[in-house]
């Protein structure tokens, strides 16, 4: 295994009221300003898990809509009860910036219920990294000193068993914990990005001039149980169509084993089509 634990010393968001302040570490690749994909997945799987309930439930499906970018201003995050059943309710999640819907989520949350199950695996699963990583950035680029939300996570790469691991080292909200569905959702947002990340560690020579680009336009996440420990693990399978669009789908992987899975939809443009801060990388 291969990795790199980067600088923090903050959360992601603040708290101003009933909105989200978003800091420096939450700042994306993509456009000038703007938030990266697992600070807004985050605060989506926040409000959704924290929705009133009168019973205790759980988060087992979180889709989550990208409409635009949302910028690195004060967010209003709202929820809705779509469904109220005595087993399963369903909650619309909406990120605005001032009257400017941003993100939108939906997140179908099962009772609690306490059971005994046996479930056997056919072969060993992965298993995460026994302490902190070491070795080099997979984030070494131009301008990757710059505060952003790869200085949030540490990562690291398993190429025997073709998972990434990673962990969200800062707290998402000051003065709060990381719950299992924040975090899951976080690391979500990388799942396109797993097979790249493997073929750098592998040394795969980069073609001089990328034939593509892609970006998850959406992501939806299934689990059915907490996470266990810190690190999760995505083993991802991508493909990329002829007529501009992908898919992209992982297992997910804790200390405990399998977890779950995620999925995206991949909106594929030749390099000209990617923003500038992209195509300076």
């Amino acid at each position: 295994m291969t990795g790199w634990t980067p600088k923090r010393d903050e959360a992601l968001f603040r708290r101003d009221g009933d909105l989200l302040v978003p800091g420096p570490l939450t700042r994306g690749p993509w456009y000038e300003g703007t938030l990266h994909g697992s600070a807004m997945l985050a605060a989506m799987g926040r409000a959704a898990e924290r929705h009133p309930s009168e019973v205790q439930r759980q988060v087992v499906r979180l889709t989550v809509d990208m409409m635009r970018a949302a910028p690195m201003v004060p967010l209003r995050v709202e929820t809705t009860a779509a469904r109220s059943g005595k087993s399963i309710d369903l909650v619309d999640v909406a990120m605005y910036a001032g009257d400017e819907l941003c993100v939108r989520a939906t997140a179908l949350r099962v009772r609690v219920a306490d059971l005994v199950v046996d479930e056997t695996e056919d072969a060993p699963p992965p298993r995460p990294p026994a302490g902190d990583p070491t070795g080099a950035s997979p984030f070494t680029r131009p301008g990757s000193d710059r505060p952003a939300f790869h200085h949030a996570i540490d990562v690291s790469v398993d190429v025997d068993t073709d998972v990434v691991w990673f962990r969200l080292a800062v707290p998402v909200v000051e003065g709060e914990a990381n719950s299992s569905t924040v975090t899951v959702a976080a690391i979500a947002d990388w799942t396109y990005a797993v097979p790249h990340l493997l073929r750098g560690t592998r040394g795969a020579a980069r073609p001089a001039a990328p034939a593509v680009q892609a970006i998850n336009a959406d992501t939806t996440i299934n689990t059915f149980r907490p996470l266990s420990g810190d690190w999760v693990g995505l083993r991802t399978t991508a493909h990329i169509g002829s007529l501009g669009a992908g898919t992209s789908g992982a297992h997910l992987f804790d200390a405990d084993g399998p977890l779950g899975f995620s999925a995206q939809s991949v909106l594929v443009r030749g390099p000209s089509g990617a923003p500038l801060t992209i195509r300076e990388t």
